[in-house]
């Protein structure tokens, strides 16, 4: 008897295995879905199978995370936000909803909290190469550029940083009293920026373009700023750009004016 009674129990519990192994697979598959139609455009749809997943798999942070992209493409941040935060209380050493809540964050124009769950992704994964360049860009946009300074220069360091970030780096140099480094940064990140050029064709093409149109005014800046106007005037006369001209015109008056202005003004 007892042994029919194990023999019931094992099946009974191989059965509930079984089952749960199957809803585990039918919630990755979901979440798939969920990411597939997301990326199709199909919100209704993407919405759909992410609670899908979470009746699959109520405590699987993957479902939650579906979720919260789907509500925040759907602009639903504050809805997003609650998601994630459920989810980062479910495993609160899994670095990825603490991302995800800081971009929400951002777009629901918290800056701060955002700036403390980039940090919380970092504690948790130091080499995050997109957490560490968020949270660089969100120091700048504060104007707390010594501590955005920081953040670039880890990435240069461990040979992880971007053209973007290295631009930005240069920037930064040339607002705090390194303007030749900063001048350095910039024509290094200039050069990445036209060599990718090379493989870019159609509207891609037309914004590095436009990109580098900016960076050539940052590098006329930088050169005024270390002293080197005459190279600043040649970059000036031959730039396409709407604001050279009046650049030019400045720096011909009052090289002075021109450099305190670059010195003073926002790294945006």
């Amino acid at each position: 008897m007892s042994g029919t009674i194990f023999r019931i129990s094992v099946g009974f519990l191989v059965g509930v295995l079984a089952l749960l192994a199957l809803a585990l697979c039918a919630s990755d598959y979901y979440i798939g879905e969920q990411q597939r139609l997301l990326a199709a455009g199909d919100a209704r749809g993407a919405a759909k199978a992410s609670r899908t997943a979470l009746r699959l798999d109520p405590f699987d942070t993957d479902a939650l995370e579906a979720r919260a992209l789907t509500l925040q493409q759907q602009r639903k941040h504050e809805e997003a936000a609650a998601v994630l935060r459920e989810a980062i209380a479910r495993d609160p050493n899994n670095y990825f909803p603490y991302l995800l809540l800081g971009n929400v964050q951002l777009a629901m124009d918290d800056p701060d909290a955002a700036v403390e769950n980039y940090r919380n992704v970092l504690e948790l994964n130091p080499k995050h190469t997109a957490a560490s360049i968020y949270l660089a860009q969100v120091l700048l946009g504060q104007d707390r550029l010594q501590e955005a300074k920081k953040e670039y220069l880890k990435l240069e360091r461990d040979g992880r940083i971007t053209g973007e970030a290295l631009y930005n780096l240069g920037r930064i140099g040339v607002r705090t009293g390194e303007p030749k480094e900063g001048l350095r940064d910039i024509k290094a990140a200039r050069r990445r920026v036209l060599r990718d050029l090379e493989g870019l064709e159609g509207p891609a093409r037309r914004q590095q373009k436009e990109f580098l149109r900016g960076m050539d005014l940052a590098l006329a800046d930088a050169m005024v700023v270390a002293g080197r106007e005459f190279r600043a005037r040649k970059i000036l006369a031959n730039s396409p750009s709407e604001q050279a001209p009046l650049l030019l015109r400045l720096l011909d008056s009052d090289p002075d004016a021109y450099r305190e202005q670059v010195v003073n003004s926002d790294v945006y």
